[in-house]
């Protein structure tokens, strides 16, 4: 399974899909989604394009971290960190996952009608594990690429990401990975 996702990802150079994206806040017994697009450009350029329920653009571009909130007029930038962890599984993300993780093949279920097996990740003693302390893949059973993702942080609070729709290799919007500010935009640092 991880030489399948491995492969699949040494060939991806674009991915772009729908995501809806569900966070569960365990000690406040909450629960919020979004929706949004996400692209990816190997090497280093991440957007996700959050549509609901508040407008508001995450990218990575080159290391350099950015998070554009329309309403308030405010941008957050920084070095990137474990944000990169939210597309584990595809391109760069899929290779050498069994030197950072301990991997473990939990079985086969279905997402959105289709087959993907189901792996979980934790990190392992030593590596620099990002943002979280476990990762659950569901790998697309026919395409090797990961359909849903589920990041749990330290504090048991975990984010589930499913997959839609989503196009290995095609092509991306001209300028998909500059980020287009208003004049009166505040920066955050």
């Amino acid at each position: 399974m991880l030489r399948s996702l491995e492969k699949a990802g040494r060939v991806l150079k674009t991915m772009k899909a729908g995501f809806v994206e569900t966070k569960v806040l365990v000690l406040l017994n909450d629960k919020e989604e979004t929706r949004g697009d996400v692209m990816l450009q190997v090497p280093g350029r991440l957007r996700w394009n959050y549509t609901s329920p508040q407008p508001s653009v995450m990218m990575i571009k080159d290391g350099t971290f950015a998070r554009y909130i329309p309403k308030s007029k405010q941008v957050f930038r920084g070095p990137a960190k474990g944000e990169a962890d939210l597309l584990v599984g595809f391109g760069p993300g899929a290779a050498g996952l069994g030197k950072k993780y301990e991997v473990t093949l939990v079985g086969k279920e279905t997402v959105d009608g289709a087959p993907a097996w189901v792996l979980d990740l934790k990190p392992r003693a030593g590596e620099a594990s990002g943002l979280f302390s476990a990762i659950r893949l569901w790998i697309d059973e026919g395409r090797s690429i990961p359909v849903q993702t589920r990041l749990t942080e330290p504090t048991g609070d975990h984010t589930t990401i499913r997959f839609e729709k989503v196009v290995i290799n095609g092509a991306l919007p001209a300028g998909a990975f500059d980020l287009k500010l208003p004049r009166d935009v505040v920066e955050v640092k």
